[in-house]
């Protein structure tokens, strides 16, 4: 069975890359998945903002057509890596400078921003997978492999593996006989 493929950022252009979740095993995605779509208008609206005054304006008409088409939000300064999945792009707000690696997936109504007193965002490991409505702020790191449950407010480091659950967040560590490893 051939694997499934996911358009991403390699090298500055798009490439298809093999996607490491579960459910493209089951559902066809390429280049006419919300992912995809919502990755190539970004990485053309995040070049448009870094070239300076001029073409910020069609950054900010693109990021307008994003929320539009997509109901999401990302920043022009967000960084973001490889085969980042995002399997229901509504609500997903995504502030500036944060950092998001490669593999990480994204779920419906999630919002990864500042917590207002530093204006710091989030740098979020890879591999790592954030749950339906959960909310990290603030200056942290989420480790390569962890997890967001849903709903859970996270304002503190999650370590690599490890689960976060509730609000406030606590730190579970991880499943027994659970791999922990970096997505490459």
């Amino acid at each position: 069975m051939r694997p499934e493929r996911e358009m991403a950022v390699t090298d500055g252009t798009f490439a298809p890359v093999a996607v490491p979740h579960p459910v493209a095993t089951r559902l066809p995605v390429g280049r006419f998945s919300p992912s995809s779509g919502i990755l190539r208008a970004w990485q053309r609206m995040s070049g448009l903002w870094a070239s300076g005054p001029g073409g910020r304006m069609l950054a900010r008409a693109i990021r307008g057509h994003i929320r539009r088409a997509y109901g999401c939000y990302i920043a022009p300064t967000t960084k973001v890596g490889e085969a980042v999945y995002l399997p229901h792009p509504v609500g997903v707000v995504i502030g500036d400078n944060a950092v998001i690696a490669d593999g990480v997936t994204i779920y419906q109504n999630v919002t990864i921003g500042q917590d207002g007193a530093a204006g710091r965002c989030p740098r979020i490991g890879a591999g790592a997978t954030i749950f339906a409505g959960a909310t990290v702020i603030g200056d942290i790191d989420i480790g390569a492999g962890a997890v967001i449950g849903a709903n859970a407010v996270v304002k503190t480091s999650v370590p690599a593996g490890h689960i976060a659950v509730g609000v406030p967040a606590r730190i579970l560590p991880p499943r027994s006989g659970a791999r922990v490893e970096a997505v490459r």
